[in-house]
């Protein structure tokens, strides 16, 4: 699409059909003006210009900067939607936006996100069954992980044309659907949530029931004040649709919107998941880049041509990693575990690693224990004896200015600093922050050494949490390295006779 202010005796509109080669103007009160046959590539190309030449209010409503900046904010929600459209915006010989298409919207994303890379995010295409029903939970039976290579093909009817076109009505999808485009955690996430978007049969609207269940499946993922880039596309039956919520239709309801909530929350967490079907291409850090660089300047060799990105079977079983694949070889520094599988190495950080097991424990089973002997406290004030009481723990007065506790949470029972960390506990005034500082508490410390078999069992039990890729906090747990990188640093693949100076 081509968008831009001509000097134009009238709004005009051009659409360019390839299988029927002709060309339409049409003037500003709607009526077509020019229709001729043309010869044009395969493809259709719409120019609007001059769009509000007969309405100067219209026109100076917004300063003309604002006016670009939203045209280029819906030329990206109708991009995301319609993939495979090359979509132009120009204001007069400057190219303000070029979006280039691709197969699914993880190719469009980064084209106009700042900061997001390819390989920052996970894409996940789901068929849904066509109407809600009790079993709608057992319908995730496949992720389909790349979109069919068949791209359909749109035609526009032309009032008045002496060339008609059939119009065929909006496809309807048979069966319902769900596609995910979400950026990972550990790599990127924005200071708002401006990039948390629903679509419903590729349109953009808002949601706000999706938007915060979208919100809700990525807590405890994200640092703190930090956002998600979540994008998520419904083909539904229109139906289950209530456009009748807002004015300009920006807005709709859901006819069971508790279905399609738990089927969101579930699609979100079967891609943050580390398994043999979620595995996207880690992104190579910036140090290990500027090796790369280096590297590629010093000599010439060839990389396998297996290891392109293009070749979407070998990059497939490249980055599949099953629990039993991830083998602890190493301790480094007492801090980092050291992993290996069939595509590279790992470095798994074994603090938080092990704060993230305990966390979804404690999310699942609060539990707390009964002491013989209870843990003295001292100098708490009347909110924090509260917070305690609240979180289940009985306190009770034991003298002057203390405080005796007779139930503290499991996972401190044995420990000495356990009266240090009830008094973190309370100054939390909600049960998730009392979790996440118990986990935190609780987890091995970095500098504790750890045998293979140590090592092996927390990535065992690590590998099977809901969120793997981010402590409770929002910091990365891992770190990956792919073996086709190593190979590029390491300059492996010399074309023959180059590395032996001949």
């Amino acid at each position: 699409m081509r968008g831009g202010v001509e000097n134009n005796p009238f709004s005009r509109g051009e659409i360019e059909n390839a299988r029927s080669g002709w060309r339409v103007v049409y003037s500003a009160a709607g009526e077509p003006v020019e229709v001729e046959s043309i010869a044009i590539a395969p493809g259709t190309v719409v120019t609007v210009a001059n769009l509000f030449g007969n309405w100067p209010v219209r026109r100076g409503f917004l300063a003309q900067g604002k006016q670009v900046r939203l045209i280029e904010l819906m030329i990206q929600q109708i991009a995301l939607c319609h993939p495979q459209v090359n979509w132009q915006l120009r204001q007069g010989n400057t190219t303000c936006l070029h979006i280039i298409p691709g197969l699914t919207a993880q190719q469009i994303l980064p084209q106009f996100v700042r900061g997001i890379r390819l390989n920052d995010l996970q894409y996940l295409n789901v068929n849904l069954p066509s109407i809600p029903t009790s079993k709608a939970a057992d319908s995730l039976v496949k992720t389909q992980l790349v979109l069919s290579q068949t791209n359909q093909s749109y035609q526009f009817p032309i009032p008045h044309s002496p060339f008609p076109i059939p119009n065929p009505p909006f496809p309807i999808p048979h069966s319902q659907s769900l596609e995910l485009v979400m950026g990972l955690p550990d790599r990127c996430h924005r200071r708002r949530p401006d990039w948390v978007k629903v679509a419903v049969n590729r349109r953009v609207v808002r949601s706000p029931e999706l938007e915060q269940t979208i919100l809700s499946a990525f807590a405890r993922t994200c640092p703190r004040d930090r956002y998600p880039v979540c994008f998520v596309h419904l083909q539904i039956s229109p139906s289950a649709i209530d456009w009748n919520r807002h004015p300009a239709k920006v807005e709709i309801y859901l006819h069971d919107p508790s279905f399609w909530q738990d089927r969101v929350t579930e699609v979100i967490a079967k891609a943050l998941e580390l398994n043999e079907d979620v595995l996207p291409q880690p992104p190579i850090p910036d140090r290990v880049g500027q090796l790369l660089k280096a590297s590629e300047q010093k000599g010439t060799y060839l990389v396998d041509s297996s290891t392109s990105q293009n070749d979407s079977d070998r990059e497939a079983k490249q980055h599949k990693i099953g629990l039993m694949e991830l083998r602890a070889i190493a301790q480094v520094h007492n801090t980092y575990i050291v992993a290996e599988h069939t595509s590279g190495m790992w470095l798994v950080e074994q603090h938080i690693a092990h704060e993230r097991i305990l966390y979804e424990q404690l999310c699942n089973d609060w539990q707390l224990k009964s002491l013989e002997k209870p843990v003295i406290l001292s100098q708490l004030s009347a909110l924090q004896i509260e917070n305690l009481s609240r979180l289940g723990l009985e306190v009770e007065s034991f003298g002057e200015q203390l405080w005796a506790a007779r139930k503290v949470p499991e996972l401190l029972v044995d420990r000495d600093d356990c009266a240090e960390a009830l008094f973190e506990l309370s100054k939390v005034a909600d049960l998730e922050a009392a979790q996440v500082a118990t986990a935190c508490r609780s987890a091995i410390r970095n500098g504790t050494t750890l045998s293979i078999v140590e090592m092996q069992n927390l990535l065992n039990e690590w590998q099977q949490t809901r969120n793997p890729r981010t402590c409770p906090h929002g910091r990365p747990i891992y770190f990956a390295l792919e073996e086709s990188t190593l190979a590029r640093i390491f300059r492996r693949n010399w074309v023959i006779g180059k590395s032996h100076g001949i």
